[in-house]
């Protein structure tokens, strides 16, 4: 158990070509899979600045546009039917935010693994200054 994820708000929605996107989503809210375990760790670079780390965990946690709670029957049946007719819409949005978010990952990953490289050249420039 000590390997396991803890519980996480973030899933991830993929529908097939015939199923609608709410039974998806609904699919997707009982599977086990969490997503948080392919999200790469903070780097040096986003823990270095508290400010970009904070609105990295903020952009993680509201990437996906979800309906609010309805209250009452006429909000339900008007989310409902918004879902119904915006579905594709809200999933390619929905897409393309996650997306975002993975590029912004990955390119925060590569210039922590540039800055670590070029600390590594910089101090093998010095130990050969060093030693010449």
């Amino acid at each position: 158990m000590p390997d396991q994820p803890p519980p996480s708000d973030l899933f991830v929605v993929v529908p097939t070509d015939d199923e609608p996107l709410l039974v998806a989503v609904e699919r997707a809210l009982h599977t086990d899979s969490s997503a948080l375990g392919a999200l790469p760790a903070l780097t040096n670079v986003a823990l270095g600045d508290p400010y970009l780390a904070e609105q990295l965990a903020a952009l993680h946690h509201c990437w996906e546009i979800t309906p609010r709670t309805p209250r009452g029957l006429r909000a339900r049946l008007r989310t409902r039917l918004a879902w119904w007719l915006l579905g594709p819409e809200i999933e390619q949005i929905n897409t393309v935010h996650a997306t975002v978010v993975r590029l912004l990952d990955s390119m925060i990953v590569q210039l922590d693994q540039e800055r670590m490289a070029r600390r590594r050249i910089e101090e093998q420039l010095a130990y050969r200054k060093d030693e010449g």
